[in-house]
């Protein structure tokens, strides 16, 4: 066939590019992306509600951030899409990761510390939250490049290398919870402590089994059991 600025005028490539050049914005805004940035808008009110000192509300945020993003993988292959639309997905969801699972726990945790340590436990938690966040940049990049080489190779992930970023709207709750059942004063230590063990598993070579099937149902409902104990008594 005819080239045209030196691609072949019908490669899937070309039509990509010339479906895009018509849009009056860019970006992708299909079904199998809303949850993807309803992920994110859920971590900026979390973020607001925490820096008004609501800590639950900022809690139950980062508890749906997690629930889109553990649901959007799944819509997106209900889609039939291109390359690009597939690399734009794996890009999108780690840029809305870090807001919601970088950011939004270090924000928690500024809330939670403010007024309550001494200079010197504030410099160490600010160390801690810049190793969280550069931990958490680091583990979403890597994924990002063994996702795209699994794509090219039409394979599909059977585990994780580090532990997932996605699991910290469990985990944290879930120590929050359990601090606040035992009425625990020493929140900020035991709240940068937690951030500091997880900043050093996301970046730690160990094989962790991507959940499926029954053992996400029981995630699902260990879910819903931190969320009732802290709007309950949180």
């Amino acid at each position: 066939m005819f080239e045209l600025n030196g691609r072949e005028s019908g490669s899937p490539d070309t039509l990509e590019r010339n479906s895009d050049e018509v849009k009056p914005v860019i970006g992708y805004y299909g079904y199998w992306t809303v949850l993807t940035y309803l992920s994110a808008v859920s971590a900026v009110l979390g973020m607001y509600f925490a820096v008004g000192g609501n800590i639950r509300a900022a809690l139950v945020c980062l508890m749906l951030s997690g629930l889109c993003d553990m649901f959007d993988g799944p819509a997106a292959r209900l889609k039939k899409r291109t390359e690009r639309e597939k690399n734009y997905g794996i890009q999108i969801d780690a840029f809305a990761d870090i807001i919601s699972f970088g950011a939004l726990p270090v924000v928690i945790g500024y809330a939670v510390s403010s007024g309550s340590q001494a200079q010197n436990g504030m410099l160490a938690g600010i160390a801690i939250f810049t190793a969280y966040l550069l931990a958490s940049l680091i583990r979403l990049a890597y994924f990002c490049v063994t996702e795209t080489e699994l794509k090219r190779k039409n394979a599909r992930r059977v585990y994780f290398e580090g532990l997932p970023t996605t699991s910290v709207a469990l985990i944290i709750p879930f120590a929050y919870s359990v601090c606040s059942f035992f009425d625990i004063s020493l929140l900020p230590a035991v709240y940068n402590a937690l951030l500091a063990v997880l900043a050093v598993a996301f970046v730690l070579r160990v094989k962790i089994p991507k959940p499926r099937g029954l053992f996400l149902l029981i995630l699902a409902l260990i879910g819903l059991s931190v969320l009732f104990s802290i709007l309950l008594f949180g």
